[in-house]
């Protein structure tokens, strides 16, 4: 949901000539998060390896009177993430806030999943995260400010079956963040982790392995932006922020008791399992 009135206002107040760099801004949550942070007057920096759909997101937020400018670059490959955000700042100024948004999934079992993907989602989702920021953290902290907000995932908290690469990785962005936090405040700079459940985007259409699309409760990109958004224009922002507050229930049931939720899920997956097998 959109704001308005004067909680958009303020908000405005808050970001309005700020710059703010968002990986993973071709399409999805990327993409509307840079609209959106566009819409409330900031100076937006875009990062993704699809250029000709990063170039038409950048071509349309200035034809609606925003600042953007594109960066191509290929986060699994660490030679164009080193010095990225050096270049960001000599075209747009010193940075104000980093969203680390990109990201790649996998559908598969474990026996399924080769250690070469692993280890490509591993350098996307976690490698390159950390690499933006530290670049980051070294760039802001002589400054005094600035905030970082990383992209996560509910998975981070419970791995699941057949998405264990990408829960591995999105468990390291979990507590690379959580320790990034403690060190960034020495430094006056703020932390946040976003950890969202499945949101309908082209990140399933995406998926490396077995492609499938999100049941159940599915998030807009747009809340998740709106989440975002608010958190970075907020005095004190969150440590955490939930777009679907619900989860937390999971959180806290599997804080309290990791048996009885892993019982229910492997109840869960053996039944899907043999309705797969049934159907062949």
């Amino acid at each position: 949901m959109a704001l308005r009135g004067e909680r958009a206002a303020s908000v405005k107040r808050a970001l309005s000539g700020r710059r703010v760099l968002i990986t993973g801004a071709s399409s999805g949550i990327g993409e509307v998060t840079a609209r959106t942070f566009a819409t409330a007057g900031a100076r937006i920096a875009i990062v993704s390896e699809r250029e000709a759909e990063l170039k038409n997101v950048a071509n349309s937020i200035q034809a609606q009177g925003g600042q953007a400018k594109a960066f191509v670059a290929d986060l699994s490959c660490p030679d164009q993430v080193a010095g990225l955000l050096c270049r960001v700042e000599q075209q747009i100024g010193p940075l104000d806030i980093l969203v680390n948004n990109a990201g790649v999934g996998m559908g598969a079992e474990i026996l399924d999943t080769s250690l070469q993907e692993m280890r490509f989602l591993f350098e996307v989702n976690f490698f390159a995260l950390a690499a933006l920021c530290q670049q980051a953290l070294a760039a802001m902290a002589p400054r005094g400010h600035g905030h970082i907000i990383n992209v996560s995932s509910a998975a981070a908290r419970f791995g699941g079956p057949t998405i264990s690469a990408y829960s591995a990785t999105k468990g390291a962005v979990h507590a690379f963040t959580q320790a990034l936090r403690i060190e960034a405040a020495v430094h006056g700079i703020a932390v946040t982790e976003i950890l969202p459940i499945s949101v309908r985007t082209r990140f399933f259409d995406n998926m490396r392995g077995e492609r499938s699309q999100p049941s159940g409760v599915v998030l807009t990109p747009e809340l998740v932006a709106q989440s975002i958004l608010r958190c970075a224009a907020a005095r004190r922002p969150k440590t955490e922020v939930l777009p679907f507050p619900g989860i937390r229930a999971l959180f806290v049931l599997n804080a309290l008791s990791p048996g009885l939720l892993s019982r229910v899920a492997r109840r869960s997956y053996a039944r899907e399992v043999r309705q797969t097998r049934a159907k062949k």
